[in-house]
Order: structure tokens, then C-alpha cells, then sequence
């Protein structure tokens, strides 16, 4: 399922994968009524067993864009081979609105010849959020090497002006392709990734007489897609394409530029997002003994986190503000607008940015669209500071960015000059968690711990957002299993986490526990791990010999860890790992140990500096974590005097 999420998330106005037939390959350069594309003849489908490893075959996976129709269709043959691939006859249509609408059409070639139809009632609308809708199927009489062929006509209410395409599936490919046709009045700019990826790229030429032009983008014979952990950005690194539709260059407020998205944005958010009613009550009642402009932003910004929840992230816009601040709920977008609202009526001007989430894509090509962009956050310029208010974990310290939306294009909305910055990161070393464990044992192996757990601001608001979700009991149960981990037998004794939103203090975790189990004994020698808590597993990440695709971690981080460890006095040392001291430059990691008497320090940090890492790197990365991974496994063994 990883590889389908992977590709899953990027559509909303546009329809995904993309294969096609080895036959038909003629241009339909007006929307049909019926069938677009024909099943392929038996010569043209490839037997099972050249696909050993593989559920199923796309022998056609094509998307054409009618764009004067305001309809884009997706049409997809495929070969089923086994059960494995009995999955892909369960489909889901693209989202749409009231004033939109989809057309399904669906059908099943049987190992005999004949051919099931998807009937009418086996097509079920579902409702997704407020008035986005979907449809759902399940192609019929699905058997092993069997056909399946189904047309989807999406009818938008507006022109589809952009779209991001990816060309490799979960299953093996025959041929990905993608069609534009187009009013020869308008121009194409488009973007193909990594460049020069696609098999064919080019413009059909069409009569003089012909309304239209003709595009096409298509890679062939295309293997399953395979991930790898740590995957970088999709677009910058699997067969991709991005697409913008606009006027000729010679009218510049129709022509795809950033600033005219820009503009045609900010036209939402100052239309949605009016300091009206309640939304100027709340926020003037808020700030009323406020000495300053910063204290009135940090009212307002962690009044919205603690009383707003974010549905899901999307640059979207469904509501305005006042139904939003009514329901306390919304999109991403939505909630950073009532932001936008309650700072406009205390006269603090926020400017909105768009953003992409890293996993997708971090720097953008010049091909200006809202579709690169998953999320809404603002910016307020202060006293010569860029302050960024980013509501996304709800538990965000003023400032602060959650990780995938940091060291990314943003695109400035306003009502001109709008452009595209970089945002902000947090260094390795702000993104800091210490952890210190007081451990005393007992001659009969027993122990008993006392643990500090410490988190900075930026580091700790996933957590929060987390535990935010969990009631008191729920969250003793889940650090329960976390220190389970290494910890056999465990058992918690008490635990208090800090206050999730007080943003003036490291973010605490104070517990203690006990175990019997943890020590090895044998013939009056007692065996342990310092490590008790913190131990890092990526090497299991690492085992493959080589990679293909650049390494990218979540976030860069600084993980500091120190353990006390009293023994009993009738034991004394016989043996402890040597330190351990390792830097490049993606990475730091260190142990040490120390002796006082009866008291043993252990010392460990971790250091991840790099975000991206190339897979050239990647012998060097695997050789890191997996000496990470030996020396967290090493031990200290004492014996009786």
C-alpha cells in the first residue's frame, strides 16, 4: 500500500496514473458519447508468465484532456493475473462538487470471450467532505486472466488549466500516456521530470481547419513501481509531468505566471476571509489588554490552535470565515484564513503563503499552478522579523513550521507581486530531544528508573499534536509500549506530561518504572544495556547492498541521551564497551562512558545534519546507522566481588 499512497495523495483536480493500449492509438479529437478506446486483440495482450512477480498488467492507462468540454477522461486496460491483482476491479472516481459531475463506464472480458458490463447500480456515490463527492465500483465476474476496461469522464465546473501527471504504477506498464487537446489559441508550458524522462514529447500536427491542437506525453514499457525507504521528493524523481493551459504570452493577466495565481488566490482569501461579526468580537475582546502587536498575534494564533481542528491539509477553500469559526473546524487553508481574519480585525496585516509538502516536491519548476501546493500558512512581517504562524500541528510554538513545510518554494499571495520564497528551516541542533534515565539496580537484577524526557519547541509539536488526540489513560498506555520495546516485563509507575500548550518551556515527560527482566544474569555476573530507551533500528532500513533513488529523512535532528546507572556495592565492573565516535557530513553519533565509584554515565548523541542525502552517499549512510545499530546493542557486565 506504500507504493499507492505514495501516488494517491496528488490528486484532486486531475486523474493520476498513466498507461495506454498497444492498439487504437488514433486521436479522438471530439468527447464521444460512448467507449473512447476498444479492448485490445488477443495478440496484443502478453502471456501471464512473463510477469512472474507481478497481480496484474496495465496494458493501457491513458488520460485525455478535452479541454474546451471542460472534461478529462481516464481510461485504463488492464490484464488481471491472480488474486494478487483482483484489487485493482475495486475503483474510486476523482472528487467532485455540486456543480460537477462523473460518468462511469466499466466492463469485464472473461477467459471464455464474453464480456460483463458494470451495470448502473453497481455504481455507489459517497459523500467526502461538505459537497465534495465519489464514486465507487467494483468491476464484475473478476477471475484470473481476465480483462478489465473502464472509462472515467470527469465534468468540471472550470477549465483544467494544470495538473501533475505520474507515469509509473504500481504494475507493471505496457504504455503511460497522456493527451491534451487544446484551442490552438491557447499555450502549453510544461515540465517533464527528471528531464527528459518521457519516450515521446511532442505536439501532433493538425489541419489548418482543426479547432485544436494536439499534445501528447507518453513512456513505454515501464516496470512496477518500487520504493525505497526514506523516499525522496515523488516528483523530482519518479517519470512525471507537469502541465499549465493559458493565453497566449501576449496577455499577460491570462498567462500562467505566479503572480497572476497569486493574484487569483489572494482574490479568494480577501473574498472568504472578512473580519466580520463574531470573527472582529472574538479577536478585538481577545487582544483588549494586549501591550503590543506581537502579544496580540500570539493571542490570536494560539487561541485558533487550541480551539480549531484542521480536517485534513489542502490549499482548499469550501466555507467562509464565519461558518468556519462557527463549526471550529476546516481545512487547513480554512483555519489559517479565519487566522487571516481575526489578525485583520486588530489591524495586523498577515500576508498568506501557499505551500508544498516536501515528500511531493521542495523546489518548484516554472510552471506556475495552484496544484504543487498542499497547505496554507501566513507570514507578518513585525518590526523588521518575519513572523510565521503555521497552525498545521495545532500545538505549533508561534514561529515554528511543521518539518514538511519547511525549506520549500512558498508562493506569496497578494494582490500583486506575488512570488515564490524559500521557507524557513530549523537547524539540527534547535530540533533537539534529551533524555535523562536514573537507573538503580539490585543485586537480583532488578531495576528501577527515573526518566526526564525534554523536547524544544520545534521538535516537540508533532508529539503534542499527537498526545492532544489522546485522553490521560491512552497515553500511559502508549509509553507504556514504547518503553516496552526493549524493556521486557515493564511496569510503569507513574507518569505526567507538561502542558501541552505552554509554549514558553521545553515540552516534559516525567515518568518512572520497573522491570525484573531487563538484566541477563548468569553465574553471578550481571549483563545490561545502557541503551534502555533510545535505540535506533534504521540500519533495518539500509539492508538492501545498493540504492536507487537520494535518501530523505523526515527532519534533521539532535537526539542527546544520558543514563546513571548505580550498581549495588557488592558488584564492581568487569567490563565496558569502548566510546564510539563517528562524523560526516550528514551525520554525528558519539558513546562515552564514565566510573564514579558505584555510578556508571553513559553518554549518546545523534546528530542527523543533511535532509536529502544522493544515493551515491548511500554505502557511507549504511555503514553509519549500522555501527549506530551494533554499539546500541552493546553491553556492561559486572560481577560480585
Amino acid at each position: 500500500m506504500l507504493k499507492r499512497t505514495l501516488l494517491s495523495f496528488l490528486t484532486i483536480f486531475f486523474f493520476y496514473q498513466v498507461e495506454a493500449i498497444p492498439s487504437n492509438e488514433n486521436w479522438v479529437e471530439k468527447l464521444p458519447q460512448g467507449w473512447i478506446r476498444s479492448l485490445p486483440e488477443a495478440n496484443q495482450i502478453p502471456l501471464s508468465q512473463k510477469y512472474p512477480n507481478a497481480g496484474a498488467i496495465y496494458l493501457l492507462d491513458e488520460d485525455i484532456l478535452y479541454f474546451a468540454d471542460k472534461t478529462q477522461v481516464k481510461v485504463v486496460v488492464m490484464k488481471i493475473l491472480n488474486r494478487r491483482g483482483y484489487e485493482y476491479a475495486e475503483i474510486s472516481t476523482p472528487t467532485y462538487r455540486e456543480h460537477e459531475s462523473v460518468e462511469v463506464r466499466g466492463r469485464t472480458k472473461r477467459k471464455d470471450g464474453s464480456v460483463v458490463e458494470l451495470r448502473d447500480g453497481d455504481i455507489h456515490e459517497v459523500s467526502i467532505y461538505e459537497d465534495l463527492k465519489k464514486k465507487k465500483f467494483t468491476l464484475p465476474a473478476i477471475e484470473d486472466d481476465c480483462l478489465i476496461h473502464y472509462e472515467i469522464a470527469y465534468h468540471s465546473g472550470t477549465y483544467p488549466l494544470v495538473g501533475i501527471r505520474y507515469f509509473q504504477n504500481d504494475e507493471p506498464t505496457l504504455l503511460s500516456r497522456f493527451n491534451l487537446i487544446l484551442p490552438k489559441a491557447l499555450q502549453l508550458i510544461y515540465y517533464d521530470s527528471p528531464p527528459g524522462i518521457l519516450d515521446t514529447t511532442k505536439d501532433v500536427i493538425t489541419p489548418d481547419s482543426s479547432p485544436v491542437s494536439l499534445h501528447t506525453f507518453a513512456k513505454r514499457d515501464l516496470p512496477a513501481l518500487e520504493t525505497e525507504p526514506f523516499m525522496p521528493p515523488s516528483f523530482n524523481y519518479l517519470p512525471s509531468l507537469a502541465y499549465s493551459v493559458s493565453a497566449s504570452q501576449d496577455n499577460e493577466e491570462l498567462k500562467a505566471s505566479w503572480e497572476n495565481i497569486s493574484k487569483w488566490y489572494f482574490e479568494t482569501v480577501d473574498g472568504y476571509f472578512k473580519p466580520d461579526g463574531d470573527i472582529k468580537k472574538v479577536a478585538k475582546n481577545l487582544t483588549k489588554e494586549c501591550k503590543d502587536a506581537f502579544e496580540k498575534i500570539e493571542k490570536i494564533f494560539y487561541f485558533v490552535e487550541e480551539n480549531f481542528k484542521i480536517n485534513f491539509p489542502s490549499r482548499f477553500v469550501f466555507d467562509e470565515a464565519e461558518r468556519i469559526f462557527d463549526r471550529r473546524n476546516g481545512t487547513s487553508a480554512e483555519v489559517s484564513g479565519v487566522l487571516y481574519a481575526m489578525l485583520e480585525a486588530v489591524d495586523i496585516k498577515a500576508t498568506p503563503v501557499l505551500v508544498p509538502d516536501r515528500e511531493k516536491v521542495s523546489e518548484l519548476p516554472n510552471v506556475p499552478m495552484l496544484d504543487w501546493f498542499d497547505h496554507l500558512m501566513l507570514k507578518v512581517d513585525l518590526d523588521n522579523e518575519k513572523i510565521w504562524l503555521d497552525p498545521s500541528y495545532e500545538t505549533n510554538k508561534i514561529g515554528h513550521i511543521a518539518e514538511k513545510y519547511q525549506g520549500v518554494d512558498g508562493l506569496l499571495i497578494q494582490k500583486s507581486d506575488g512570488k515564490l520564497i524559500k521557507t524557513p528551516s530549523t537547524s539540527y541542533m534547535e530540533n533537539l530531544r534529551t533524555c535523562i534515565v536514573d537507573m538503580k539496580l539490585s543485586e537480583d537484577g532488578r531495576i528501577n528508573c527515573t526518566v526526564v524526557e525534554s523536547y524544544s519547541a520545534p521538535r516537540s509539536a508533532r508529539l503534542k499534536n499527537y498526545l492532544k488526540r489522546k485522553n490521560v489513560v491512552e497515553r500511559k498506555d502508549d509509553l507504556a509500549k514504547e518503553i516496552s520495546k526493549y524493556c521486557p516485563g515493564v511496569l510503569l509507575d507513574s507518569s505526567r506530561f507538561a502542558d501541552l500548550y505552554d509554549f514558553d518551556s521545553k515540552f516534559k515527560i516525567f515518568y518512572k518504572f520497573h522491570s525484573p527482566y531487563y538484566v541477563n544474569q548468569a553465574n553471578e555476573m550481571l549483563y545490561i544495556n545502557p541503551n534502555i530507551l533510545h535505540r535506533d533500528e534504521t540500519a533495518k532500513e539500509f539492508s538492501q547492498p545498493t540504492r536507487i533513488f537520494p535518501i530523505m529523512f523526515d527532519q534533521i535532528k539532535m537526539d542527546i541521551d544520558s543514563v546513571n546507572i548505580i550498581i549495588p556495592l557488592a558488584y564492581e565492573i568487569t567490563s565496558l564497551p569502548e566510546p564510539l565516535n563517528l562524523e560526516n557530513d550528514f551525520g554525528e553519533f558519539s558513546t562515552k562512558y564514565q566510573v564514579e565509584d558505584s555510578l556508571i554515565i553513559y553518554k549518546r548523541k545523534l546528530a542527523i545534519k543533511k535532509l536529502l542525502i544522493p544515493s551515491t552517499s548511500y554505502r557511507e549512510v549504511k555503514s553509519f546507522f549500522n555501527q549506530i545499530f551494533e554499539e546500541d546493542q552493546k553491553i556492561i557486565s559486572i560481577r560480585k566481588r
